[in-house]
């Protein structure tokens, strides 16, 4: 680490040589211990070092921001230059203003020190638990890794985070395989910072692992009706939260005016029901944030309060930018807060519908409109999960979906960086042939 703050400290004040109003830098070296799988076997192990710099510098309301991967002292000083040399061609701009000091603080999370013997451990055990519980299933690759870091943020402004972490992380990447017939791949994770029990009891693999075995004889749904869709912890992030925070409440949408609820502020944007965090700070989160891009620290804040929208999801720029209050943190680790019913019983409420685990569409509309394939999904009618579909149209609009929640779940995902429920929707139409 001490090598780390005199590289950060020289980049400070090669930046101030130039005579830059502003400047700080990360400077982080990690390790990386990886097991690979591939079509079931064991087929890599290595470890991997990096070191990674990035420098921004300000001046004259113009930023320049460069990247590097070297820590002798003249790749650093060029660095610096190539950074000065960015923001001299930028276009100047008021809304950029980052933390001010005096700060100083240290942070040690997860667990930086790996266990090698029994991360492999557990990667063979997950391994031949899945042959012998979940035999139609292969895995088309795994990927097990423990991750550690060290990391040193400083700025001119007087302002230095310290942080040393490490994680366990198993990826799995996996299809159901019985004679000629095959499912859709899908694709299972989890973050962890101990091996205390089978990988399989973590999140939601076991059950993730059922579904698709039993997507071997998918039906070909006829028709087309509006009915209920059942989203997934997948499926929810990748319809719902990525439209919500790319679209309506993030920079980028604020900024530009193409938010439709940029006026929405203390109002009901979604079902009472739903509630929308983030928490970097919840002991679900295994290496959360403590500060920033721009040096501030964070803290955990509610996007969405009993179906209120409670504050926006912008950085200090975007704030500037819009005249509004930087939110409390970067937006990533999220929780919604879970309901009352098991997936069965929101199951056994819906007469015709269908239960999405993955979804592939293109980008949203701006006003959260979107259409795609449902993959990886199940019909249900009469209360009970009627068979797998081969894939099938979905389509609806997001802010109409908040509004028209049915249910959330009790069951939980919970992978180390998020706390995600299954989330039922009424008004979504779903095409067949």
């Amino acid at each position: 680490m001490d090598k780390m703050n005199e590289t950060a400290k020289m980049i400070l004040a090669e930046a101030k040589k130039y005579g830059a109003d502003y400047a700080q830098c990360t400077v982080s070296e990690s390790e990386k211990k990886e097991f690979n799988v591939d079509g079931g076997q064991f087929s890599l192990m290595r470890t991997l070092f990096n070191r990674d710099i990035i420098i921004t510098v300000l001046n004259e309301q113009r930023k320049g921001t460069v990247q590097i991967n070297r820590f002798d002292e003249n790749a650093v000083k060029a660095a610096v230059a190539d950074a000065i040399a960015a923001s001299d061609s930028g276009m100047a701009d008021p809304a950029w203003e980052f933390a001010q000091g005096p700060v100083e603080e240290s942070y040690e999370e997860g667990v930086p020190e790996c266990d090698t013997d029994r991360l492999f451990m557990r990667t063979k055990e997950l391994l031949e638990t899945i042959r012998k519980k979940h035999p139609k299933i292969l895995i088309e690759q795994m990927i097990t890794e423990h991750n550690a870091a060290r990391t040193v943020f400083m700025s001119t402004n007087d302002v230095c985070y310290r942080t040393r972490s490490g994680s366990y992380s198993f990826e799995l990447m996996y299809s159901a395989h019985e004679g000629e017939k095959s499912s859709s791949f899908y694709g299972s994770k989890v973050t962890l910072k101990t091996l205390d029990k089978p990988i399989i009891e973590c999140a939601l693999i076991e059950r993730e692992l059922t579904a698709v075995e039993q997507q071997l004889d998918p039906m070909q749904l006829e028709g087309k009706f509006v009915g209920p869709a059942i989203l997934a912890p997948m499926a929810l992030a990748e319809i719902v939260i990525e439209t919500m925070m790319d679209n309506f409440v993030g920079d980028m949408g604020l900024i530009d005016g193409t938010s439709i609820w940029q006026d929405k502020l203390g109002q009901e944007v979604a079902n009472p029901a739903f509630s929308l965090s983030f928490v970097p700070f919840s002991e679900d989160v295994v290496i959360g944030e403590h500060y920033t891009s721009e040096g501030y620290p964070t803290k955990n804040y509610e996007l969405i309060r009993n179906g209120k929208l409670m504050s926006f999801a912008l950085s200090q720029y975007g704030a500037n930018k819009t005249g509004g209050k930087r939110a409390g943190n970067q937006s990533g680790n999220m929780m919604i807060m879970p309901g009352k019913e098991t997936l069965e019983q929101m199951i056994k409420g819906i007469e015709k519908g269908i239960l999405v685990m993955r979804f592939s569409g293109g980008q949203p509309a701006p006003s959260g409109e979107f259409s795609g394939v449902a993959k990886n999904s199940f019909l249900i009618e009469n209360g009970k999960i009627a068979g797998a579909l081969s894939e099938t149209m979905i389509s609806g609009c997001v802010p109409e979906m908040l509004k028209q929640i049915r249910g959330i779940s009790s069951d939980v995902m919970k992978d180390g960086n998020v706390s995600l429920p299954y989330v039922a929707f009424e008004g979504i139409t779903i095409s067949g042939k």
